[in-house]
């Protein structure tokens, strides 16, 4: 599919932007579109593929917690200079 922006400003506004996340317009524009096409699904269908590998991967929820907590804490870690 091909869609062109005629309007200047946008055009400008996109480039700008596209630019400073380092991105090529056109790809920019497409992430755009996929991220608004995306948040007008139901949360329930966006997290099911990971809702279902949560389920076949046999982790407990009390396991999940304890991986995301170390990773946070080293996170924070690396970003207050701790190792």
């Amino acid at each position: 599919m091909h869609i062109e922006i005629k309007d200047p400003e946008t055009v400008q506004a996109l480039e700008e932007t596209a630019k400073q996340a380092g991105k090529d317009p056109e790809d920019f524009a497409t992430d755009l579109l996929k991220t608004a096409l995306l948040s007008r699904r139901p949360f329930e269908e966006i997290v099911e593929p990971f809702a279902l590998s949560f389920e076949e991967s046999g982790m407990t929820g009390e396991e999940l917690d304890a991986l995301v907590e170390r990773e946070r804490q080293a996170i924070w870690d690396e970003n207050h200079g701790k190792k």
